[in-house]
C-alpha cells in the first residue's frame, strides 16, 4: 500500500515538471548579457539579412548608410555585397563628390567676383530728375594789357641784358602767368621752388567779370549773369562756374588752408544729393538748377566778349576765345583733360546727352570691393565732403605731388602745412601727373607697391556723365548790330561769341547697376549641382547633423537607462520532491558519484 502511494505521488510530480518545462519553452529567452560600455549597437525593427552583423545589431555608420537619402551610400554596406562591389561604389561616390566640389567652386567664384552687372534700365527717366550740368568758363586771355603786356614782358625777361632792369612787381606778375598760360617756353627761367602768393597775383590780374559776360539766359528768360556765375580757381587760372555746389557743401574747409577760396559759390542744395536725387519737396526753382525739357528754349545761352586790345598770342599759344568744362555739380572743376573751346565770332551749340549710372538697392548689401563702387558715406575724402571718382582723383594727385615734389600746385587742395609749387617745381609736378596717369599700365609689368592702391578711387555708385555733341557756325554779330542800330565804338573794339547748352532729349535711358548673382542664385545653383550628382537636399544635410549630434547622444542615454533598469537574471533550479519521498537523497548521491568521475 505504501509503495503504491509512493508511485502515484512520483507520477504527479513528473507531470508537474513536464508541464512547467512546456510553459517555459514558449517564452523568449532572457538576455543574460549587456553591451560593453562605449560600444553602441543599433537594431532596426525590421532588418534584412543582408544588412545584419553577426549579432544582428547595426553600427552608426551602417545605420546611416542604410537610411541616408544621399544616393549611393547604401551600396557601401551590407553582408551580401562583395568587396569589389563596395570598392566600385566607393569610387563612384568619390568621383561624384569631386565633381560637386569643382562645380560649386566655380559657382562660388562667379558669385564672389562678379555679383553685379551693368545694364540699361527698363524705363526711361526724364531730364528733370537730374541736375543741369555745371558749366565752368575760362577765358584764354588771362590779363589785360594795361596790367601786363605778357609778350613784351617775356621778351624782356628772356633777354640776358634787359631782364635785370625789369621791375620786381612786373617779374612777379609774369612768373604767376607762366603757371596758367599754355606756354611751354621759359619754365626753366626761374628755379624758385615755391610761389606762395601766386593765387593772390592771379586774382589781381584776372579779367573782370564785366569784360567777359555780355548776356545770359536760362530757360529762354534773360538773367543776371552775376547771380548765376561765381568765381572759381582752376588749373587754367580764374574761371567762372554755373550750377555748382556751395563751397561749404563741396569741400571740407576745416582741412584746407585759409589763404584763399577755391570757389565763391554760396547757394546750397537743400533738396538734392547724388545718391538720392531730388527730393519730392524740390520745386521748379530748386538748386542745383534743372530743366524740364529738351532743346534750346529749355537750356541756357551766353554771349561772351573779348577786348581786342587785351588779346595776347603768346600766352595762349595763339588760341583766342574761351575754354568750357561741363561737369556735375558735386565735382570740383579741372579743365586740363575735359574741355572744349569757343572761338571768337563763332556760335557754338552744345547738345548734352546725359548718362545716369544708378545702383539698385539690392546691391548696397555688397562690400565696395565686390560691387566696385562707393556710396558717398562709404569713402572718406580729406578735402571733399562729396565723394566722386573725379574728386578722389584730384585729391590723389595732390597727395602724390606733395609726396614726390614736396609742394602742391596752386589749383589743387592742400592743408596749411603744404606749400605751393613755384616755376622751378612745375616740371616735377607735371612729371608726377604723368607718372600717376601711367601707373596702372606700369603696375601690370611691375607688381610692386602701387600708389593708386592707396588712393582707391573706385567709381561712385550713383554718377552722371554729360556726353556732348557740339555744332559750330559763324556768328556775324556785327551785321546784326548794324541792322538793329546797336553798333558802337565800344562794341567795335570787341569780339563776341555765342554759346548755348541744352539737353538733346527730354527722356533718356539710365544705366543700372543691379545684382547679377545673389545669395539665392548661389544656393539654387549649389542645390542643383548636389541634387544632380548626389541627390542631396537640405534634409540630407540635416540627416548628417542628426547622426553626428542628436542620435548618438540619445542612443547613449537610452543604453545607460536600460542598463540601470535591467531585470535581474533568475537562474533556473530543479524543483525536487520532498525528502520523505527519498528522491532528493538519491539525486544527491548521484551528483556525488558523477563528481567523483
Amino acid at each position: 500500500m505504501k509503495l503504491h502511494e509512493l508511485r502515484m505521488k512520483l507520477h504527479q510530480y513528473l507531470r508537474h515538471v513536464w508541464t512547467l518545462s512546456m510553459v517555459m519553452s514558449k517564452f523568449p529567452k532572457l538576455r543574460t548579457s549587456v553591451p560593453n560600455e562605449g560600444q553602441i549597437l543599433w537594431q532596426r525593427e525590421v532588418q534584412s539579412e543582408s544588412t545584419k552583423d553577426d549579432d544582428g545589431n547595426r553600427s552608426l555608420w551602417v545605420d546611416y548608410c542604410m537610411n541616408s537619402t544621399i544616393h549611393g551610400f547604401k551600396y557601401l554596406v551590407g553582408n551580401k555585397r562583395t568587396t569589389i562591389e563596395r570598392i566600385w561604389w566607393f569610387i563612384v561616390c568619390l568621383l561624384s563628390l569631386y565633381g560637386c566640389g569643382r562645380l560649386i567652386h566655380s559657382v562660388y567664384t562667379k558669385w564672389d567676383q562678379d555679383p553685379v552687372v551693368v545694364t540699361f534700365a527698363e524705363k526711361p527717366a526724364p531730364v528733370f530728375s537730374i541736375p543741369f550740368p555745371a558749366v565752368t568758363i575760362c577765358p584764354e586771355t588771362k590779363v589785360r594789357k594795361k596790367d601786363l603786356d605778357f609778350s613784351k614782358a617775356y621778351e624782356f625777361y628772356n633777354d640776358e641784358l634787359l631782364w635785370q632792369f625789369m621791375a620786381a612787381e612786373q617779374m612777379v606778375k609774369l612768373e604767376a602767368l607762366l603757371q596758367v598760360c599754355d606756354f611751354s617756353f621759359g619754365l626753366q627761367m626761374n628755379n624758385d621752388s615755391y610761389a606762395d602768393n601766386v593765387v593772390q597775383v592771379l586774382q589781381k590780374l584776372a579779367i573782370p567779370f564785366e569784360d567777359i559776360f555780355v548776356m545770359c539766359g536760362w530757360r529762354a528768360v534773360p538773367i543776371d549773369c552775376r547771380k548765376f556765375f561765381k568765381r572759381t580757381l582752376t588749373d587754367s587760372g580764374i574761371c567762372y562756374t554755373f550750377n555748382s555746389l556751395a563751397a561749404n557743401e563741396l569741400m571740407r574747409q576745416d582741412q584746407l588752408h585759409d589763404e584763399y577760396e577755391y570757389t565763391l559759390e554760396n547757394e546750397t542744395a537743400k533738396f538734392w544729393n547724388m545718391d538720392d536725387g531730388y527730393s519730392s519737396r524740390a520745386g521748379g526753382d530748386t538748386y542745383p538748377r534743372r530743366t524740364f525739357g529738351a532743346g534750346i528754349r529749355a537750356g541756357m545761352y551766353l554771349i561772351l566778349k573779348v577786348r581786342k586790345k587785351d588779346m595776347d598770342y603768346l600766352c595762349g599759344n595763339s588760341f583766342q576765345g574761351f575754354r568750357v568744362h561741363l561737369h556735375t555739380p558735386d565735382q570740383y572743376p579741372r579743365t586740363t583733360n575735359q574741355f572744349f573751346r569757343i572761338p571768337l565770332s563763332q556760335e557754338v551749340s552744345v547738345s548734352v546727352d546725359p548718362l545716369l549710372i544708378d545702383t539698385g538697392p539690392n546691391v548696397r548689401q555688397y562690400k565696395p570691393n565686390r560691387r566696385l563702387c562707393y556710396y558717398n558715406h562709404e569713402r572718406y575724402l580729406r578735402y571733399f565732403k562729396v565723394y566722386s571718382k573725379f574728386n578722389c582723383d584730384i585729391e590723389c594727385l595732390a597727395n602724390y605731388t606733395l609726396h614726390m615734389c614736396g609742394c602742391v600746385p596752386f589749383s589743387l587742395p592742400r592743408d596749411k602745412e603744404a606749400r605751393i609749387c613755384g616755376l622751378g617745381m612745375v616740371p616735377c609736378a607735371d612729371q608726377a601727373t604723368s607718372v600717376l596717369e601711367e601707373m596702372d599700365i606700369v603696375h601690370e609689368f611691375n607688381k610692386s607697391e602701387n600708389f593708386l592702391d592707396k588712393c582707391n578711387c573706385l567709381p561712385a555708385c550713383n554718377a552722371i556723365v554729360y556726353n556732348t555733341e557740339i555744332s559750330q557756325a559763324g556768328f556775324d554779330w556785327r551785321k546784326l548790330a548794324e541792322n538793329i542800330d546797336l553798333l558802337s565804338d565800344e562794341l567795335d573794339e570787341m569780339e563776341l561769341s555765342y554759346l548755348s547748352i541744352h539737353f538733346k532729349v527730354a527722356r533718356f535711358i539710365p544705366i543700372k547697376r543691379s545684382e547679377l548673382f545673389g545669395l539665392t542664385d548661389f544656393l539654387a545653383n549649389c542645390g542643383g549641382v548636389l541634387g544632380l550628382f548626389m541627390g542631396v537636399s537640405i534634409l540630407s544635410i540635416v540627416e548628417i547633423l542628426y547622426y553626428c549630434t542628436l542620435k548618438p547622444i540619445m542612443a547613449r542615454t537610452v543604453s545607460n537607462s536600460r542598463a540601470e533598469n535591467l531585470t535581474p537574471i533568475i537562474k533556473s533550479t530543479l524543483i525536487l520532491p520532498p525528502t520523505e519521498y527519498g528522491l532528493a537523497a538519491a539525486t544527491q548521491r548521484h551528483r556525488k558519484e558523477v563528481g567523483k568521475w
